[in-house]
Parts: C-alpha cells; sequence; structure tokens
C-alpha cells in the first residue's frame, strides 16, 4: 500500500477539523503510513494513531522574484481565472506566491521521497489543492483527490462570489468528493465538463453507546446548540426564537465560543424569559461533547445557521437519538427529516421557531420509538465505520491502473 499524504488546515494542531479525529483512525487503519502536512501548524498537538506522522514545512521566505522564476506553462490554464477575477492586481500577486508555494512543495515532498507512489489528499478543495494541481501539471505527481465542503465549494460564500484557480482545479484532480448531495449537484451544474471527477461521500460519525433512553420525570427541556459564536452561525435567532416559549420551562446550553461571545451572553441576559435558563459551556472537546450527549437528558438539538455544508454536530446529535430543527441550507435536508426533527426555511421567523420547537418538543423529544428512528437513521446513513470503511477503498481505487 503506498503511503497517504493528507493535506489539512492545521489538524493535528490546534482545535479545528474535530471531525478529523474520527476519520484518521480510519486512514490509520487501511494505509501502513499516513503523513499528515498541515498548512498552519501552530498549537498544542492532538494524539494521532502510531502510523501517522507529521511533517512541518519549512519553506524558504517569498519574494517576488522567487515567484516570478516558478513561472510555467501552467499559468496559461490559470488565464480565465484572471479574467474572471475583480482584483486583477490582487489576483497575479497571488499567483506568483502560489508559484513559488508549489515549488516549495515539490522541493519538500522531493525530499521526504514522496513524489511518486504517493497519495495525495487535500481535505480542503482550497490553496493546498492548488500547489498539487500545479505538480500535477508539471507531471511531478500522477495526481491527488479531495473533499470539499462548504467555504471551499460554494463560491458564493467567498469574497466576491469567486475562488481562485477553480478551473484549473477542477482540471487537475483526480477526484472530488462531496460531502452532501447538495454539494455535488451544486458543482455539477456549475462544472458538468468534469462530472466524472464528482463523487459523493458523506462524512460520518461514531457512537459505541447502546441505544438506550428513558423518558426523564422533569416537567424542564433541554435544549442543545453546538457552534463557533460567528454571525454566520445566527444565534442570536435561538435567543429570539426560545424568547417567544412561555409555555414550557426550558433549559438551553450552547456549546462553543467565538468572538461574539461576550454579545451572545449578554443578549441572552437581557432577553430572555424567566422561564429560559442557559448556559454557555465555551469550547469543549469532542470527547467530552460525547459524554455530554450520553449523560444529559437532551430534548433538542437546534442549529439555524445561514450556510452550511452538511453539519458534523448534527451528525452526532443524531448518533445519540436527539431530534434535530434546523435551517434548511446547504445539505443539512439530506440528514434533517421528518424522521430526525424539523427542517425549516432559512427566512423563517422566531415566532414560527419558537412554534416548530415546541411540537418538536411535544411529538419527538420524549417519545423512546421516535428516538430510536433517529438512532436507526444514523446507522444506515452516517455510521463512521461503515462511511469511512468505504471512502479508503475509493482512495485507492483512484490511483489503480
Amino acid at each position: 500500500m503506498p503511503p497517504l499524504c493528507l493535506y489539512t488546515g492545521g489538524f493535528p494542531y490546534g482545535l479545528g477539523e474535530q471531525f478529523l479525529e474520527t476519520e484518521i483512525k480510519y486512514l490509520a487503519e487501511y494505509f501502513d503510513t499516513i503523513l499528515i502536512i498541515p498548512n498552519n501548524p501552530t498549537g498544542t498537538i492532538r494524539p494521532i494513531p502510531t502510523n501517522v506522522k507529521v511533517l512541518r514545512q519549512k519553506p524558504t521566505p517569498y519574494t517576488t522574484l522567487r515567484g516570478i522564476k516558478q513561472l510555467g506553462k501552467w499559468v496559461l490554464a490559470s488565464l480565465e481565472d484572471l479574467i474572471k477575477a475583480p482584483d486583477k492586481k490582487y489576483f497575479l500577486s497571488n499567483l506568483l506566491r502560489t508559484a513559488h508555494q508549489a515549488n516549495e512543495l515539490k522541493k519538500f515532498l522531493e525530499q521526504h521521497n514522496l513524489l511518486e507512489k504517493t497519495i495525495h489528499y487535500t481535505y480542503w478543495f482550497n490553496e493546498q489543492s492548488t500547489l498539487l494541481s500545479i505538480l500535477k501539471s508539471q507531471n511531478k505527481i500522477s495526481g491527488y483527490i479531495s473533499r470539499a465542503h462548504g467555504f471551499d465549494l460554494y463560491e458564493d460564500r467567498n469574497k466576491n462570489g469567486y475562488i481562485p484557480f477553480r478551473s484549473f482545479q477542477l482540471q487537475h484532480v483526480t477526484k472530488l468528493f462531496l460531502i452532501s448531495k447538495h454539494g455535488l449537484n451544486y458543482i455539477s451544474s456549475k462544472y458538468p465538463q468534469h462530472q466524472h471527477k464528482f463523487h459523493l461521500a458523506y462524512l460520518g460519525v461514531e457512537n459505541p453507546a447502546l441505544f438506550s433512553y428513558h423518558p426523564p420525570k422533569d416537567e424542564s427541556y433541554h435544549i442543545v446548540s453546538c457552534s463557533r459564536m460567528v454571525e454566520i452561525k445566527r444565534i442570536h435567532l435561538i435567543i429570539k426564537a426560545l424568547s417567544n416559549i412561555r409555555s414550557k420551562k426550558i433549559l438551553w446550553t450552547h456549546i462553543g465560543d467565538g468572538r461574539l461571545f461576550e454579545q451572545i451572553k449578554h443578549q441572552a441576559k437581557t432577553s430572555l424569559p424567566s422561564n429560559i435558563q442557559y448556559k454557555f459551556l465555551g469550547h469543549i472537546d469532542n470527547s467530552e461533547i460525547f459524554s455530554f450527549y450520553r449523560q444529559a437528558n437532551i430534548d433538542v438539538f437546534i442549529n439555524v445557521s445561514s450556510s452550511e455544508g452538511l453539519p458534523v454536530t448534527i451528525m452526532e446529535a443524531i448518533s445519540f437519538g436527539i431530534p434535530i430543527v434546523a435551517t434548511n441550507v446547504g445539505g443539512t435536508k439530506e440528514i434533517v427529516t421528518k424522521n430526525t426533527g424539523a427542517i425549516i426555511d432559512v427566512n423563517t421567523k422566531p415566532e414560527r421557531i419558537a412554534q416548530i420547537i415546541i411540537e418538536v418538543l411535544n411529538e419527538k423529544s420524549r417519545n423512546a420509538s421516535e428516538r430510536k428512528r433517529i438512532i436507526e437513521f444514523w446507522n444506515q446513513n452516517l455510521n463512521a465505520a461503515t462511511n469511512y470503511a468505504n471512502f479508503c477503498k475509493k482512495l485507492t481505487q483512484c490511483f489503480q491502473k
């Protein structure tokens, strides 16, 4: 089995890309050697399997001259992107920097004997994919595969509705795995000429606990949300919705932090009525989240983001049989169905969200058969053991001749 080079944003450093903590275990079972090349290796390193190593680049500092020296025929394929670019000067500057970075990556891979007989896998379809596209165009590597999620897929989520080098990336990527049907349909419609490269590959979550649900006798209901505290997650909308519920006692727990933490905390304090209690747990590790889900009696998980790919946080809640209320964005409706909860329009008013929360609380939250049905959905569609095993097989099949 050839070694696998996995390109990440920062994983296993720092706190982000928590979903890779699960996937890396399955990759490590399938591949003898995995080499992680993080783009931003800062922060504390997390535990990884013994056959997984981290390689840290120490590239030569960029200068304009060094960038110019590394321009080649591959630049011609980027002329279309230059025409599209709203800021031509910035694009050209980015082009030169990218040329330099691609050459540094080539030297780095050459140094570690990883140019040939290696499977290259970028977790995000972003800048690292562009570098590998350049190496592929120069016949330095045989190809690479990538996943595409949300910000790295939907062009309208980027500045000026544009992703640099997108056409060039698609020309040279061997296979692109989309994490949702929505993402698959989106890119297939925009780039039908590359449709043969696009494949669906859901992420997955683990839940080793056997299903066991006993409705609590407490008359107070427990609602949980889990996300970064940033604008796109619209946590203020959860507060507005909860402020419209007066008929039930509710504890709302939010997991996650971010730059809006103090603002959200103040809004909760000033807006929520006395029947709504709240807790902000800040950032906690994935293992702690799972322990919390196992021990707490959670009645509803809510996500009202304005944009998503396919939220792993929702998958995790589903794996515990927790009913979901979520906005119909990205691929969310593929996992939030009538069986698992309630999907709502992204423009739904707080008053209506409050009504839907109450409906789910009354019909699903403390109904053991409904919650068992949610667990079954996870097992059939989102079980990490199944999804990642299938993905590992597809990885190697991409480069078999």
